[in-house]
Order: structure tokens, then sequence, then C-alpha cells
């Protein structure tokens, strides 16, 4: 019997080194594994049989799209921002717009870092192709209300730009809080 101990860890080492290995590939290139690529890499780890190759390969390719949608998440309460924004100035003004907008976007940025929901993701993340659409209405509306052309750039250069620095701004007290209380459950760790 302890000879089958270490066989089960140098199975499960190889199984990590193969996760590691395919962490690497791109998402599509790990979607659509060539057969090729397939054999060379169970050669290359023969101690796993071709369900736990496959389980492995499954587990990357899920991991991966968890980590995209973990990093798309943080973009979404950018396009909601820019979406208000731009729908407030239209229907009011711009001084009420901005408003709306920063404190739509701050808002969002903290709730964001607290809180990640995956099937909502998926259709917050259509947002983005709103927010280019946004930014010509938003550009057609200054001009029809006699803002001069520079000013319609910088106010658009501004609201793209200046939304993602506001919103790393936002994000700051935060990952603070978060840290601390991070630190602070390591230190009642250590104490007990």
């Amino acid at each position: 019997m302890p000879s089958k101990r270490p066989q089960s860890d140098a199975r499960t080492e190889m199984g990590r080194n193969l996760a590691r290995l395919l962490f690497d590939y791109k998402l599509r290139d790990l979607i659509n594994l060539s057969p090729g690529e397939k054999a060379r890499l169970q050669a290359q780890f023969p101690r796993l049989n071709e369900a736990e190759f496959n389980d492995i390969v499954t587990q990357v390719i899920d991991a991966k799209q968890y980590q995209q949608e973990r990093v798309g998440w943080q973009a979404v309460p950018h396009d909601i921002a820019v979406v208000i924004f731009v729908a407030v100035t239209t229907l009011v003004n711009l001084r009420i717009g901005v408003i709306a907008g920063v404190a739509a976007l701050v808002l969002l940025e903290s709730l964001f870092q607290f809180y990640f929901y995956r099937p909502l993701y998926r259709y917050l993340s259509l947002l983005v192709w709103l927010t280019y659409p946004a930014y010509i209405l938003l550009a057609y509306v200054l001009y029809q209300r006699g803002y001069e052309w520079v000013w319609i750039l910088v106010i658009v250069a501004l609201a793209w730009g200046g939304s993602f620095l506001l919103g790393i701004v936002a994000r700051l007290p935060v990952r603070l809080i978060l840290e601390a209380k991070a630190r602070s459950s390591k230190e009642v760790a250590r104490s007990k």
C-alpha cells in the first residue's frame, strides 16, 4: 500500500505542472487544442490518463475564462457611468450629467470591488458597445447646444480619459479597506 501513495503524489504534481504549462496558452488555443499538441502534451505527462488530462484542460479553460471575466468586471462601472453621463447630459444639461456620471462611477467602483456575479457580467459586458455610440451622441448633443468643436473634443476626451482616472482613484479607498481587513484577519489568526 505505501507504494501507491508516492505514485499518487507524483501524478498530482504532474497534473499541477500540466496546469501551469497550459495556463500560459492563449484561451482560444487552449479551447481549440490540436490533436498533435494534445498528443505531445500527453507524452510529456505520461502518468496522467485521458480523463485526468481532459479534466485539467477543462479546469484551466474555466480558470482563464473566470480570470478574464473578473478583469472585465472592473471595466463595467466605467461603461455604466459613461452611459449615465451621456443620458443625463442629453436629457438635462452638461453640469448635471457630470454630477450624475461621477456619482455613479464612485458608487459602482466601490460596489464592484466587493461584489462579482458571473451571470450578470455576461449582460453588463455588452455595455462596452454602447459607450462608443454614447461619445458620438454626446458630441452631437453638445454641437446642437452651440459648443465649439474644440470644446466638444475636450469634453469627450475628458469623459473618456477622466472616467478611467477617476475610477482608479475611486478604487483606492476600497482597496485600502480590503488590505487593512486582510492584515487584521492575519493578526487575529496569528494571535490565536
